[in-house]
């Protein structure tokens, strides 16, 4: 697991581009932002485990839209 970073948000987003971008692609890059929120699962996943990682404002609405209500918990930094 890789430990929390209060530095920077620890989402993944897309980089803007599609496979039909000439000399790119599409990748994920991580978003830049500082982190605002930690977010932890509320469930154990098949690991055993619950994951936690740190959001910005931003990423934190992209994923309150994404997943199901009560999927993870917050707690501000």
């Amino acid at each position: 697991m890789i430990p929390i970073d209060k530095e920077r948000c620890q989402a993944e987003k897309p980089n803007g581009q599609s496979f039909m971008t000439i000399g790119g692609g599409y990748k994920m890059i991580r978003c830049e932002n500082k982190p605002t929120v930690i977010v932890t699962e509320t469930q154990a996943g098949s690991d055993g485990l619950k994951g936690s990682m740190t959001l910005c404002d931003e990423c934190l609405k992209v994923a309150e839209k994404q997943l199901p209500k009560g999927f993870f918990d917050i707690v501000l930094i």
